[in-house]
């Protein structure tokens, strides 16, 4: 049988957990022609829940998803916007051909044919007009379909890397944005200073443009029942309160709760106690270090150190504090101040409601078991 905890795409609902306020919020939105924002660090299923919400909408609406995350350019963005079109239920196998004819003219650029069968588009201009002309062209095609388009674009802060005064990206979309009549704008985003300056600065075009929404972690209980319900049915009964221990252990962070339980699904015996499961998931969590092994160059000796300390102590409430500045062997608070926002801005700790923690979870298990 399939193995019920998914670690990337979307299946069907039968394997998406809860969420159930939050996919009526966004359906609410999309339906009231209300554009939305939603913040979420990553890996906590901003992508899977924008993939149930089309799967819940996708007969009320043409449904696009961009991931623009890597993105450098406004070339770049112009082509992942445009093969997010390209991919969508607009093209129907039936009607791809003429429509597809129809949206390449529009932007004035071509298209190649994948090893999965589908066409794949490349922009490449080399002037602000001839981009700008383009971007204006998709909006104008998704305003002219016979039936509302939803535009969910992902990693929307990404844009601030090439909005200049030379390239106004901002102003140029906000306007596009703000025209359109048939398109409901869906953006996402998972660094929340970049995401709410886009959205709360006075003097930014997309200023409160959009309903706000932030996606925290599914319920611990939900996750739970959803958990065992799979278990269950896979004929691997699971001990409730392990399940319940593993939740806490990786946060309730989606991506890596699924992965253990991916690999627990996968064990011919799956462990019912936590020293059953350390036994078991220390093989796992071992090879991950070849992700790991360079992190010591990546960043200072003494930053490095305070990473450790953030893995053995989990969650920490005050990294200032008495306590945490023993564990990690410092005795300026000043210098632990300044190691903890540069390991922020490196994104590899978070502030996660009322504690700091390591953002990769499994960063911290395998700095715990080794070091």
């Amino acid at each position: 049988m399939t193995n019920p905890f998914l670690i990337k795409g979307y299946l069907s609902a039968a394997y998406f957990c809860d969420r159930e306020e939050e996919t009526e919020k966004i359906i609410t939105a999309i339906r009231n022609r209300q554009d939305l924002t939603i913040h979420a660090y990553r890996r906590l299923g901003k992508s899977a829940l924008l993939k149930h919400v089309e799967g819940q909408v996708g007969k009320e609406f043409y449904f696009i998803y961009a991931d623009i995350w890597g993105t450098s350019s406004v070339s770049d963005f112009l082509r992942e916007l445009s093969n997010g079109i390209v991919k969508s239920n607009i093209f129907s196998k039936r009607g791809i051909g003429q429509r597809l004819q129809e949206f390449i003219k529009s932007i004035g650029t071509s298209f190649t044919i994948g090893l999965d069968g589908r066409p794949s588009i490349d922009v490449i201009y080399n002037d602000q007009h001839s981009i700008f002309k383009s971007l204006e062209e998709v909006i104008a095609f998704l305003d002219n379909q016979d039936r509302p388009v939803v535009l969910a674009i992902d990693e929307f802060q990404e844009i601030k890397k090439y909005d200049s005064a030379k390239m106004p990206i901002e102003a140029t979309l906000r306007k596009l944005t703000q025209n359109s009549q048939n398109v409901r704008f869906i953006y996402s985003g998972s660094e929340y200073h970049l995401i709410n300056e886009i959205f709360n600065t006075h003097s930014r075009p997309f200023y409160q443009s959009t309903r706000m929404m932030q996606l925290g972690s599914i319920p611990k209980q939900e996750y739970q029942k959803f958990i065992v319900n799979h278990f269950k049915k896979g004929k691997k009964p699971i001990n409730e309160t392990l399940v319940e221990n593993i939740l806490d252990y990786a946060y309730l962070h989606t991506y890596y709760v699924q992965a253990i339980f991916n690999y627990l699904f996968g064990l011919s015996k799956v462990p019912s106690t936590w020293q059953e499961f350390e036994q078991v998931y220390y093989p796992f969590i071992e090879e991950k270090g070849v992700f790991y092994a360079e992190l010591p160059q990546r960043i200072t000796p003494q930053q490095f150190v305070v990473t450790k300390a953030f893995a053995k102590a989990g969650k920490v409430t005050s990294p200032t504090g008495s306590e945490f500045l023993r564990l990690a062997n410092f005795t300026n608070s000043s210098s632990m101040r300044r190691a903890v926002k540069a390991l922020e801005e490196k994104q590899i700790i978070i502030k996660d409601g009322d504690f700091y923690r390591l953002y990769d979870v499994f960063l911290g298990h395998y700095l715990k078991f080794n070091f």
